[in-house]
């Protein structure tokens, strides 16, 4: 028959443990299926067509709704309180309570006798029955002050237990009763305890200030190693960020290759993060079991027994002997990086696109670069360790989320433009179902509107009450009902045209390859046309112009952020961010400035945000924010930011910048 240990182990382990991650189940929701996965984890595998494959019996099931509409399992849920119930029960010493002393947590049971024994018992049993088999409590953490404990027995003498020690042997520096001075000790130098009790209250006092010390540092190292742990795992994130936009760019069979990697960073954080809780866990218990010593030690102190003071000495000196830090990984050894090999873009079918380091060396298990191309050089890190990161700010928030798919659509939806008008009206580009949606308020569909021909819309831009849109290379102005005023035919012969207004005076178009801008009025008349003045090789795609009339374009082809005037001088590019000391390549797509001219682009998972000047300031929202491949943005009258996202949702975010 199982033991009761046995059992809870086997349902810990084949119930409660999550498949993917094999760890406790967070949010456990069931599939369709019946499996039950973490929700963290199901969120992780849904596919842009928001599809997910069971991982167990291979089944795929559409979640439209999200992985948090699907049903949690409260069986789950139920076992894994009662498990925690039954860890949380409180086992005391039984030799320490049929003495009469106070209840002291038991770390190890006697087999053989069946009693539940503190660290002190389990020393002396053990000792005194050597054939006893001992084991030790599963989850076993210090009890309430393991100084205590060894205190109640050394106050006793060793040779004649149950007899309280009234002197001090110099010679054996021992503690000693009347009838062992008498006896044993009789031509030992020996003083009274209230002497020694004197003598020896500086020295435990010192301690104790020692003890504080080594307290406050010991605390200091684990928010170090907390700091440490969050640094991982946003190199975690920010690496992941890398991979994912560079996968965006390659094709499909390079796929496998970019999940493997993501596999390998997984497993070696994991592995590094377990490191790092064992030390914080080691650290904890040390801090515990030094400030219940100096709290022991206080009332010692206060109460002027001198036969306490006298042994609360060395409590203290082996106390804090063995207050040593444990030893922590070294973070500038072993924090990931990764290396986009470019020079290899040109062969995706053949070549290995990505290699993984951690830290200073290279992980065996990692996808090592072809022979014939050198690696890039890892950039040098910092000496210093578990630097503690500041905690950002919250700058936005998220006002409400609305699905922008109508009953009419043939398609999913696929939205390539976003505008606001005055009076917050949002009107989307949805370019699948070649229609132009409007809707209000937290998302109340009002019209749709249709281009003449079915024509697909790709950008739309409100100036001056009018809805200007491009599809190919042509140009529309619609009124707000969707009455068409003018029709014109754009230069060039790019698949896509981006648009921008300024104000109410015209609306921009990015002329992709030829890397200029056409400005248009209300009445279909081109004023400008602008050229940054030596700019060649790239390819404009979305922009923005700020109230200086300063226009922000997004150039995919050199992946990069151009800020220009209208007379062309170029005031700054922007290719790379720096992120937690790691540099990263950019690749950014739609653009958009708020009241404040502060710039905002998006990339595959995440939104940036950079000065008016073109220097980054920070990432705005990220996938832990909801976003769910965000495509084009733009910010509304109440500089609220406007997000259309990949699986045709639009969520509306408050900003404070």
């Amino acid at each position: 028959m199982a033991k009761s240990e046995d059992i809870t182990d086997q349902i810990q382990n084949d119930l409660l443990n999550c498949k993917i991650c094999l760890s406790r189940f967070i949010q456990p929701k069931m599939l369709p299926c019946a499996h039950t996965y973490c929700q963290g984890c199901l969120e992780k595998m849904v596919r842009s067509d928001r599809k997910v494959q069971c991982p167990e019996c291979r089944e795929e099931f559409n979640l439209r709704g999200g992985v948090s509409k699907l049903k949690t399992n409260f069986h789950i849920n139920s076992l894994m309180d009662i498990i925690k119930s039954k860890e949380n029960e409180k086992m005391v010493c039984s030799w320490c309570a049929t003495a009469g002393l106070s209840e002291i947590s038991a770390v190890a049971r006697c087999k053989t006798c069946l009693k539940c024994l503190c660290p002190p018992c389990k020393l002396t049993h053990g000792t005194a029955n050597p054939r006893h088999v001992l084991e030790d409590l599963p989850g076993y953490i210090a009890g309430p002050c393991e100084a205590e404990t060894k205190m109640q027995k050394m106050i006793y003498c060793q040779g004649h237990p149950g007899t309280l020690v009234d002197y001090l042997c110099n010679t054996c520096n021992s503690v000693i009763c009347s009838s062992c001075s008498s006896h044993a000790h009789a031509r030992h130098s020996k003083v009274s305890l209230a002497n020694a009790g004197a003598t020896a209250r500086p020295t435990v006092m010192n301690l104790m200030e020692r003890l504080k010390t080594d307290t406050q540092s010991l605390v200091q190292q684990e928010d170090d190693i907390v700091q440490a742990m969050e640094g991982m795992k946003a190199t975690e994130r920010s690496l992941m960020s890398m991979i994912e936009s560079t996968l965006a760019e390659v094709i499909n069979n390079l796929i496998k290759q970019g999940d493997t990697i993501k596999d390998t960073l997984s497993s070696y954080v994991r592995e590094q993060e377990e490191l790092y809780k064992v030390a914080r866990d080691d650290i904890q218990l040390k801090i515990k079991k030094a400030k219940d010593t100096r709290e022991f030690s206080q009332g010692v102190l206060g109460s002027s027994k001198m036969r306490e003071i006298v042994c609360l000495r060395s409590v203290m000196e082996e106390q804090i002997d063995g207050l040593q830090a444990p030893r922590v990984p070294d973070d500038k050894k072993t924090r990931p990086s990764l290396t986009v090999n470019e020079s290899l873009k040109s062969m995706l079918s053949h070549s290995n696109l990505f290699s993984l380091t951690f830290g200073e060396e290279s992980a065996a298990k990692a996808l090592a670069a072809p022979a014939k191309s050198k690696p890039r050089k890892s950039p040098e890190k910092s000496p210093l360790a578990y630097t503690p990161l500041p905690q950002p700010r919250q700058t936005a928030w998220n006002l409400h989320c609305f699905d922008t798919e109508l009953d009419g659509d043939e398609y999913d939806p696929k939205l390539t433009g976003v505008s606001v008008s005055d009076d917050g009206i949002i009107v989307v580009a949805d370019e699948d179902n070649s229609l132009l949606k409007c809707f209000i308020d937290r998302g109340d569909h009002t019209i749709s509107i249709s281009l003449p021909d079915d024509d697909e819309p790709c950008s739309v831009a409100i100036f001056d009450d009018t809805i200007a849109c491009s599809s190919g290379n042509q140009l529309y102005m619609l009124d707000m009902d969707g009455t068409m005023q003018k029709k014109l035919f754009l230069r060039g012969s790019e698949s896509v045209y981006p648009l921008a207004a300024y104000q109410d005076e015209y609306v921009a178009v990015s002329e992709g390859s030829m890397c200029s801008l056409s400005l248009y009025n209300i009445n279909g008349q081109v004023v400008d046309r602008v050229k940054p003045c030596g700019y060649e090789g790239g390819r404009f795609l979305f922009l923005a112009v700020n109230s200086d009339e300063r226009f922000i374009v997004t150039d995919c082809g050199k992946k990069c952020i151009l800020i220009f005037d209208r007379d062309g001088y170029v005031l700054t590019t922007c290719d790379q961010v720096s992120m937690n000391r790691v540099v990263q390549a950019i690749n950014p797509y739609s653009i958009c400035t708020d009241k404040d001219d502060n710039i905002m682009v998006t990339e595959w998972n995440r939104i940036l945000l950079f000065w008016p000047s073109g220097d980054f300031r920070e990432e705005l929202l990220t996938v832990a924010n909801g976003l769910h491949k965000p495509r084009v943005i733009t910010v509304d009258n109440c500089n609220n930011l406007v997000v259309t996202q990949g699986n045709g949702c639009i969520t509306v975010y408050q900003l404070d910048l």
